[in-house]
């Protein structure tokens, strides 16, 4: 683009436009994303005492229909959009021709060739249980079986493990639970039970998946079954898909097995995925399996485990809801002992052309500061919930500011595809003229980017609001949502966040809602975890205290539809026009405050609460850490002077004369900065692009995320590491990174002489 577009124009008004706002749309399983960056208000005419902003933002909460979206989901629906099939471009060409009509003042589609997996067309992927002269007496489904009224769709994929390795491995089966560490700790170290040269089986959920084959492969397994068991995908009282929204016996979740840890693309690690890019061998790709993996529904699995012989289950734990006795293994009882498991695993990997939709609304006053709203377009079948329900929000938070546009400020988004499939293309949403997701455009987001906003799923329950994000974004989340009436049954007339307050208290901090840490497995890990761009991410929940279930029961099956969004989760679609109030409040508020609504203090109060806990995990080792003269007193020291700090900074911030525009962007720029200043060019042991020092992934389970993770891994089971002096060197080391990134975090936040 020309460099026209990037002239700030000078105004004598209070009320700024922060950098351009992109909108993304990733030919992944449907995220789009949006990115603001300061825009400038036109002044309104002033009524009572109502702010020309407030008004704005009342105008632009108040232009979001429910009926809007509930609409776009219908729309986006009709098809399976897997990533890089002529059915996500034709998605992709459809949101930019609609954007188009939004009024943005550009919309492109950008390309990248990724490494992306398919199973075989003529060779179908199963399971089979042979006897001893390798006859096949037990076969998996091939497919799941069509929701009504879409038996007539074609190119349905079968379920899949995304990136397996081929195989036909055959041997024992051994159940190994939920596949977690622990569970191999107990299989191995309590159980005598070796599972190297065996085929285990695992049941989803309580971590992600590739987690689970990452485990399997270091206790020596050729390949792992995955299965979703009527304990975790089932809720009580509920029926089967399309009598309830519980998942049928014949449903199986699809979903890619890489362990990327934040790499991107598996040939083109930490670069985008271009024609000029250098790229991998296949076969050696990043994060890529090297045993087979397969994913099967509940019947089949009781199939399996029906004759399992061997040990009892450890635990009551252990079991699941199948009519089984969860017996470990290896291998069948006596009177089948000579049978064995089969897989048969065909799936490839292929580069593939993948289309991200860009589209910007231009910043006026600061227009190198970027604001974004990000998420995927690519689903495994049809996405009616993960990731539609979030493409279908962030469209109509598009066509609301499209419909300001001519009154107010501009905008930019930009959608992304191939995040189900792989965990690529993470970044986008970038200035005027970059418009690139993924790693493209890394250095422009690290030198302007203000947040990141993720769009995934907008529901996966629909009992009350769930919020991720940085502590910077705590003050800002707490604030909107006391201004947006709750959709909850019991709460008219009260705000979201009293239903919020009531429903999920915070168990850190006294009366405000819970929110959470933010894990990876979704589109902002490299915004946050490699930038350092603060980021959040809102949806509507479930009663996690009470729903045991794991995720929502229908996840990445063929029953995620329009009909089990529109008959179950939200038939008014009130909870996606709420959840659209939040991303699109937040959205607003980060682009057109004069002063950015970051609260420095409330990331005082978190890293202060997180290096207690550190600490009090250490107090474990008691003799050690007297031994080894391990120390957490530099720590302390540092978060006391971030918190001094912090709360200086914030009292300089109130007295500041908004018509000073110089010194408003530079308090801007300390607290646009704060993020990056946790960041760790070196990135964590083992995993390079995990950068973040205060937050990062659990090594042991990418959904969750894990605070001053370099401590917690080097403590992570030290009992049992054969050099004790260096594991407790180890402690130490990642102790003084976390002291030096913590104080060198408090200096950024110093008044600039």
């Amino acid at each position: 683009m020309k460099s026209k577009n990037l002239q700030v124009k000078c105004c004598n008004t209070k009320y700024f436009d922060r950098a351009k706002f992109y909108v993304t749309s990733n030919i992944q399983a449907g995220h789009t994303q949006l990115i603001p960056i300061r825009w400038f208000a036109k002044p309104t005419e002033k009524k009572a005492s109502v702010s020309p902003h407030e008004e704005m933002k009342a105008e632009f909460m108040a232009e979001m229909k429910a009926e809007n979206i509930k609409q776009f989901l219908y729309n986006f629906t009709r098809l399976p959009h897997l990533a890089g099939t002529k059915e996500n471009l034709h998605l992709a060409q459809q949101v930019q021709a609609e954007w188009k009509e939004f009024g943005l003042d550009s919309v492109q589609l950008v390309h990248y060739d990724v490494l992306l997996s398919y199973p075989d067309d003529t060779k179908p992927n199963y399971i089979s249980i042979i006897d001893d002269h390798g006859n096949e007496i037990f076969n998996t489904s091939l497919s799941e079986p069509s929701p009504p009224g879409y038996e007539a769709v074609r190119d349905v994929v079968p379920p899949y493990s995304a990136f397996s390795a081929q195989g036909m491995p055959e041997g024992e089966l051994v159940y190994v639970n939920y596949g977690r560490t622990e569970d191999f700790f107990k299989l191995e170290r309590e159980m005598g039970i070796n599972c190297s040269g065996k085929i285990v089986i695992a049941r989803y959920g309580k971590i992600f998946r590739g987690n689970k084959v990452k485990n399997a492969e270091l206790a020596g397994a050729k390949g792992v079954i995955l299965y979703s068991d009527p304990a975790d995908y089932c809720a009580p009282g509920v029926g089967a898909y399309p009598d309830g929204w519980n998942l049928p016996g014949g449903g199986a979740q699809r979903g890619n097995v890489l362990n990327l840890n934040g790499a991107g693309d598996p040939l083109t690690p930490g670069y985008p995925a271009k024609e000029y890019t250098y790229r991998l061998d296949k076969g050696s790709g990043v994060g890529l399996p090297k045993i087979p993996v397969h994913p099967i529904g509940y019947h089949d699995a009781e199939s399996l485990l029906r004759n399992m012989g061997g040990y009892a289950p450890p635990h009551s734990s252990w079991k699941g809801n199948l009519n089984v006795s969860y017996n470990i293994g290896p291998g069948f009882t006596t009177s089948y002992s000579t049978r064995k498991v089969k897989m048969h695993i065909n799936s490839h990997n292929e580069i593939t052309r993948i289309y991200n939709v860009i589209g910007t609304i231009r910043g006026t006053v600061e227009p190198d500061r970027y604001v974004i709203l990000g998420g995927h377009r690519d689903s495994w079948v049809f996405g009616g919930i993960d990731p539609q329900s979030g493409a279908a929000v962030v469209h109509e938070i598009v066509r609301s500011f499209g419909t300001l546009k001519k009154k107010v400020f501009m905008v930019f988004y930009c959608r992304m595809e191939a995040k189900e499939n792989s965990d690529i293309c993470k970044l986008g949403c970038r200035g005027i003229w970059l418009v690139r997701i993924d790693r493209e455009n890394a250095k422009v987001l690290q030198a302007r980017g203000v947040a990141y906003i993720n769009a995934d799923s907008s529901i996966e329950g629909n009992y009350t609001l769930r919020v991720d994000c940085t502590p910077l974004l705590y003050r800002l989340v707490y604030s909107l949502t006391k201004e947006i009436p709750s959709p909850d049954e019991g709460f008219e007339g009260k705000s979201l966040y009293e239903s919020w307050y009531k429903k999920n208290p915070s168990r850190e901090y006294k009366e405000v809602p819970r929110i959470n840490k933010l894990g990876s497995g979704n589109d902002f890990e490299v915004f946050f975890q490699r930038l350092g761009i603060a980021s959040g991410r809102a949806r509507y929940s479930k009663n996690w205290n009470v729903e045991k279930y794991s995720s929502y029961p229908v996840y990445h099956s063929v029953y995620e539809t329009y009909e089990i969004v529109e008959r179950f989760y939200d038939p008014t679609f009130k909870n996606h026009l709420t959840v659209a109030q939040v991303r699109g409040g937040l959205v607003f508020e980060l682009a057109n405050s004069v002063v950015l609504p970051f609260d420095c203090r409330d990331y005082a109060s978190a890293v202060s609460n997180y290096a207690h806990i550190i600490y009090n995990l250490s107090r474990n080792h008691e003799k050690e850490l007297a031994t080894y003269n391990v120390s957490f007193d530099a720590l302390f020291s540092a978060v006391k002077n971030f918190t001094e700090l912090a709360a200086s900074f914030h009292e300089r911030l109130q007295q500041i004369d908004i018509n000073n525009l110089l010194a408003v962007r530079s308090l801007n720029d300390q607290l646009m900065f704060l993020e990056r200043a946790f960041i760790d060019p070196l990135g964590l042991p083992g995993r390079p692009f995990y950068r973040h020092v205060i937050f990062a992934p659990s090594s042991h389970n990418k959904y969750a995320g894990e605070s001053f993770p370099g401590i917690y891994d080097a403590m992570f089971d030290i009992k049992n590491k054969a050099d004790q002096h260096e594991a407790w060197e180890e402690v130490k080391r990642q102790i003084s990174i976390a002291a030096f990134t913590v104080q060198a975090a408090a200096e950024t936040l110093k008044e600039v002489a």
